[in-house]
């Protein structure tokens, strides 16, 4: 089998139906791919509508579990996948029509661990505004510790295929019980990968809706702990994994700064003390030279007063 496309279900059922329907518009035979639906204890109709798509098509396979999040729910679609490669997409999100195919035979052709892509910003109302990526030497093929100093992915686990055979033999895996998992899986992913590439495709369509956890402020508490989190894991891999390799090992210093001042967008006084963050190791933020001007200038005053900054934030949204 070529392909398993892992979605984790809870509480989605508006949506479910047009995400599972875009993943069947793929160009593929269904002999080629599997869909992986990992119902997370959810306690709407969502594995109704599952139910009536099962009915239909037969490579589906359902996964059941109790509420445990999204990267319990990823995991465990990832320990019964069968594809050569993987691709973990959001069930409230849709894909663009036909481009599964496209993505496989590059990733087939190149013999890629990871083949990555652009996506749209999707509205309630129908519109799609293409998000740019930054991509630095085209559409090379490249060491991961070279791609990622060079191509400005968002840290989205979807927007990639991952072949499953590096997955396993890397034992990537996303952190459980903790919010922006895929901050602290996909810079270790491309890091990583031996060989990876970027295809300027608008493929994933990431549906922008207030009620998400993402854009949810009555989580700040858990986000701002959960980013730490992310900076402390980063921050080991970063020091076993790419030590010896100055510049990606810089640029994961990157990606721990950028984590460490989304916690602190999300500090509130009782949660955490400014303490907890000035005697993490990697405070006072290091970050690599190739930064723009504005994201130095902000890790700059997070460095010269934790304090300080959580005020002029509070009045400017820096």
């Amino acid at each position: 089998m070529r392909l398993s496309i892992i979605i984790p279900v809870y509480n989605v059922e508006q949506w479910i139906g047009r995400c599972l329907e875009s993943c069947l518009k793929q160009g593929l035979s269904d002999n080629d791919y599997e869909l992986i639906v990992v119902n997370d204890g959810t306690q709407d109709r969502s594995m109704d509508v599952v139910e009536e798509y099962c009915q239909k098509v037969s490579n589906i396979v359902v996964v059941n579990q109790e509420n445990k999040g999204l990267s319990v729910a990823r995991n465990a679609g990832l320990s019964v996948a069968q594809g050569n490669y993987i691709w973990f997409v959001d069930s409230d999100d849709m894909l663009e029509e036909g481009y599964g195919a496209q993505l496989l035979t590059i990733a087939e052709e190149q013999d890629l661990d990871v083949l990555c892509f652009g996506l749209n910003l999707f509205y309630s109302d129908g519109r799609k505004e293409p998000y740019e990526i930054y991509c630095k030497g085209g559409q090379q093929v490249r060491l991961g510790r070279d791609f990622i100093c060079s191509v400005g992915m968002p840290p989205a686990a979807w927007c990639a295929l991952y072949r499953r055979n590096f997955l396993l033999r890397e034992e990537l895996n996303f952190y459980p019980d903790i919010y922006h998992e895929d901050m602290e899986f996909t810079p270790r992913a491309y890091a990583l990968a031996q060989r990876i590439s970027y295809v300027p495709y608008h493929v994933y369509n990431y549906a922008q809706r207030e009620g998400s956890i993402m854009k949810s402020t009555s989580k700040a508490t858990k986000k701002a702990k959960d980013l730490l989190i992310v900076c402390d894991s980063l921050y080991d891999f970063a020091g076993r994994r790419l030590k010896e390799h100055g510049d990606a090992y810089y640029c994961m210093l990157d990606k721990i700064a950028f984590s460490f001042s989304q916690s602190l967008r999300n500090y509130s006084k009782g949660s955490l003390s400014v303490s907890e963050y000035k005697n993490k190791p990697y405070y006072p933020l290091k970050y690599s030279k190739n930064l723009q001007r504005k994201e130095k200038l902000k890790y700059q005053l997070i460095n010269f007063s934790i304090p300080l900054y959580l005020f002029v934030y509070k009045l400017i949204k820096i």
